[in-house]
């Protein structure tokens, strides 16, 4: 285990105001080749949901009809990897082109730092892969917001600074000898601690307010490729690797879960936790969701055809029903009777 700091961006990013998207958006119907991926799902505090796509921009929900927002309505691209809503009801978006925030009325762009791209490791001097495009994103309890990237480690963004971490950590690729970090996954436990997880052999590291840890395979984890993450209401974290299951985190010790412990899958991508506290578990590879209720896992019955297969996200809204995104387009609602699909309806309106 290491610990590291990070370095400081001086300076505000240049922000620039988009256009004010139009009061009535229509989309047509259209069949999606395996790049368009439904990413995240999202319930606002007015009890909308938010889509987030790879190539659709953003579809905003209100229980009747759907509106798409994308680049001609000020969207700083149509490559959204995930939103959240912030303490103030402001929406940010993670997208290839940097931060996106949407307060109700206008897009701003808030493109990530770029003048680090010759800073070298001061350990290895080898240079960090740049990049502007944010994988995962979270406001932490104290206000500041975390922020993953495809190839540079993580950026602390506190509304006017970034501080870059983690750049130098995770796989050295093999032909140019340049690090390439990618922070798939960001979370916070009930301690005020970050977690953040690496798709390129990073592992997962923890921030406690002073310093960075890092667990490996050295450290017992069983895959330093981890996907997702979440804390759920027991204060348990779990992570979803891409090739090995789960991994449990709690009371300072990990535990592992496979197929052979009856994970459907274990390539592990989304979790959501529903209101009686079953556990609800996502991948993006051919295999539907698995249930985990505190004891053992199960497949769920509703899905006998698999249609629930190649998952993002998995989501709640207001009224209790369970929302599945994934590739190809594809979104689902289930109501707790009946499945239904949404993947061409969101595109009807």
């Amino acid at each position: 285990m290491s610990s590291c700091k990070g370095q400081k961006e001086s300076g505000l990013p240049t922000v620039f105001e988009a256009n004010k998207f139009p009061l009535n958006k229509t989309t047509n119907q259209v069949h999606r080749d395996d790049r368009d991926v439904v990413t995240n799902g999202l319930l606002d505090k007015n009890g909308d949901m938010w889509f987030t796509t790879l190539t659709e921009g953003v579809y905003k929900y209100d229980g009747s009809s759907f509106v798409n927002f994308t680049t001609q309505d000020g969207l700083c691209s149509n490559k959204v990897n995930a939103v959240i809503e912030d303490k103030d009801g402001v929406l940010w978006f993670a997208t290839s082109k940097g931060l996106c925030r949407f307060n109700g009325e206008t897009f701003t762009t808030i493109p990530l730092p770029q003048d680090d791209a010759l800073k070298v490791s001061p350990i290895t001097g080898l240079p960090s892969r740049t990049t502007q495009e944010v994988l995962s994103l979270i406001q932490d309890s104290k206000g500041g917001f975390w922020l993953g990237t495809l190839a540079s480690g993580a950026y602390y963004f506190d509304g006017e600074t970034f501080t870059s971490y983690l750049r130098f950590k995770g796989r050295i690729h093999p032909d140019d000898k340049v690090y390439n970090n990618v922070i798939q996954s960001i979370v916070e436990d009930d301690f005020g601690n970050i977690w953040l997880t690496s798709q390129t052999h990073g592992g997962i590291t923890r921030y406690d307010g002073n310093g960075f840890t890092n667990y490996s395979l050295k450290d017992g984890l069983t895959d330093d490729m981890v996907f997702s993450s979440f804390n759920d209401r027991d204060g348990t974290l779990w992570f979803g690797t891409l090739d090995n299951g789960l991994m449990l985190y709690k009371d300072g010790g990990f535990k592992f879960y496979d197929e052979t412990n009856g994970l459907n899958n274990n390539m592990v991508s989304c979790f959501y936790q529903d209101q009686s506290g079953k556990l609800w578990i996502g991948s993006f590879r051919e295999s539907t969701v698995t249930w985990f209720d505190g004891e053992a896992f199960s497949v769920v019955p509703f899905d006998k055809d698999q249609k629930l297969v190649e998952l993002r996200f998995i989501a709640g809204d207001k009224d209790g029903n369970v929302w599945f995104g994934g590739r190809y387009g594809l979104l689902y609602r289930y109501d707790g009777t009946e499945l239904k699909d949404f993947t061409h309806l969101k595109r009807m309106n």
